[in-house]
Parts: structure tokens; sequence; C-alpha cells
């Protein structure tokens, strides 16, 4: 039954693009599906590999941050961090925890 929740929860926050509001508060989620942050923070450490609600959301948030880095060179970074749900300085920080460079110095590898 749990995995099935989350698996439901994960798939609203992406295919609904929650992620990408920048205020996206882990309340919005738990009313939204009616649980508790008890219940919320259990399933993530169960089914998320014990990351924080915040820690989750930028997970999504950076990833998809990578993909339009990747495959959409004609964004800039500055757009590609509001459309992800990220400022400008928390994409690069979270991007640099992630993979190593910052998004720019990554672009530049690309080409």
């Amino acid at each position: 039954m749990s995995k099935e929740l989350f698996k439901r929860i994960d798939s609203v926050i992406r295919n609904e693009r929650l992620y990408s509001n920048v205020n996206l508060m882990r309340e919005d989620v738990m009313r939204r599906f009616g649980i508790s942050r008890h219940r919320l923070n259990d399933l993530l450490n169960q089914h998320a590999g014990g990351l924080s609600f915040p820690q989750y959301i930028n997970d999504i948030r950076v990833k998809e941050a990578y993909e339009l880095i990747t495959h959409h060179p004609e964004m800039s970074i500055t757009e590609i961090a509001f459309e992800v749900g990220f400022t400008p300085p928390n994409l690069r920080d979270q991007f640099k925890r992630h993979y190593g460079m910052t998004p720019t110095k990554y672009r530049t590898h690309l080409v």
C-alpha cells in the first residue's frame, strides 16, 4: 500500500510539474493526498532513499535541469532554473553538488 501511495505522489509531483513551483511546501503535498507529515516522511524514508522532502524535490529539480541543459541549448541557465523551480544560485549550488560542476561549465563540455 505504501509503495503505491508513494508512486502516486511521485507521479503527480513529476507529471503535474509541482516541483517547478519554487514555493512548493510539504504541506501542499500533505493536503493534496490527505496524509500527515509523519506519513510523508515515512514514505520518503521507505521509497526515496531516506531523502527529506526538500532533498527529494531538489533531486527531481536538478535532474530535470540536467535534461534541459543537455537537450535544450537554446534555453539560458536562468530560464532553466526558473523552469524547474530553482533560483539561479540554487540551481548552481545543487547542480554542482550533484554533478561536480556548475551548469554553465557542464554546458561548455557539451559542445
